[in-house]
């Protein structure tokens, strides 16, 4: 399955790829790019190159790979929502929903955690 989508963030290329994509590009690919990963068909991985570099340094520093409920975490502080809220949004006590955010925090090994929204964006975990 090759999936053509505009996001290039995890939150969007990770599950794909964890259903079964073996190709993930971005609707900006070339057409001769498009047509060669279409033809090649299943069983050759294909990858925007945005997407495969973020792989492989994940792949690098596994200490740097979110997961999914951390992404979902990082998403609703991205969007403004406290400790207290997140955890209600995701049913999770609040000290669960602190818990993520001091796991993320020691991920992304940057100061507050307003900047760690802003940093995950930039580092793909999630969509801005």
């Amino acid at each position: 399955m090759l999936i053509v989508s505009t996001y290039d963030s995890d939150a969007d290329a990770l599950p794909a790829i964890e259903a079964g994509a073996t190709g993930y590009l971005l609707k900006d690919v070339p057409r001769e790019d498009l047509a060669a990963a279409v033809s090649t068909g299943a069983g050759r991985t294909t990858l925007a190159p945005t997407v495969a570099d973020r792989l492989m340094n994940r792949l690098r520093a596994p200490g740097a790979t979110m997961s999914r409920r951390e992404t979902e975490v990082l998403a609703l502080l991205a969007d403004g929502l406290s400790d207290q809220a997140i955890g209600n949004h995701l049913h999770l006590t609040e000290g669960t929903a602190k818990s993520h955010l001091a796991r993320i925090h020691a991920k992304l090994d940057v100061g507050p955690l307003t900047a760690a929204a802003a940093n995950a964006a930039d580092l793909g975990f999630i969509r801005r």
